[in-house]
């Protein structure tokens, strides 16, 4: 999906399950984002090699990689090799954290993650997660604590995965333009 804030350009998605060249980027994106599933994890780390090729061969400014639930090694601490791999190709891996993009702010947060209110950013732009906000787009299998977060940060956008059925819908959530970004 192609967005535009504060004149950078921006092209996210998720859930490609290992056919991401099937993705058609364009050339001239500032902010590249994979809210997760780019592969099916088998908890070796191979098959993340070809995905890391391919997404960092773009030429955008900033890279970012969001786990999701297909990306086990992630979930059982077993990614060292793998986020090695993607900051040498420079991918930053975004969990739990905040990243500033010459004034864009993006962040992300695990679905599990209970944040306390003093780390809750005020500043936030866009929110990247892999799961939606309990209620939004998840088909009864959205996040309690993303939506509890998504409801005190209000940032401009919210994008995420995993619900396939919700393919490229949006949602305006107070402040928040929530968008599933499955492809």
């Amino acid at each position: 999906m192609i967005l535009k804030l504060h004149s950078l350009s921006i092209f996210a998605f998720s859930d490609t399950h290992g056919c991401h060249r099937d993705l058609r980027v364009p050339e001239k994106t500032d902010i590249l984002i994979c809210a997760g599933d780019a592969v099916e994890d088998d908890l070796n780390g191979d098959e993340y090699a070809d995905f890391i090729e391919w997404f960092s061969s773009f030429p955008a400014k900033w890279k970012f990689f969001v786990p999701g639930n297909h990306e086990l090694s992630f979930e059982l601490g077993q990614s060292e090799k793998i986020e090695k791999a993607m900051s040498e190709k420079g991918i930053q891996v975004l969990q739990n954290a905040v990243y500033d993009c010459d004034g864009v702010i993006i962040g992300s947060i695990d679905a599990d993650s209970s944040i306390a209110d003093e780390n809750i950013p005020t500043d936030l732009d866009i929110l990247v997660t892999h799961y939606p906000p309990y209620g939004i787009l998840d088909d009864d299998m959205g996040s309690t604590e993303i939506l509890n977060f998504v409801m005190k940060s209000q940032p401009s956008l919210h994008l995420f995965g995993h619900i396939h059925s919700a393919k490229g819908q949006k949602y305006q959530f107070g402040k928040t333009l929530c968008i599933n970004i499955v492809t």
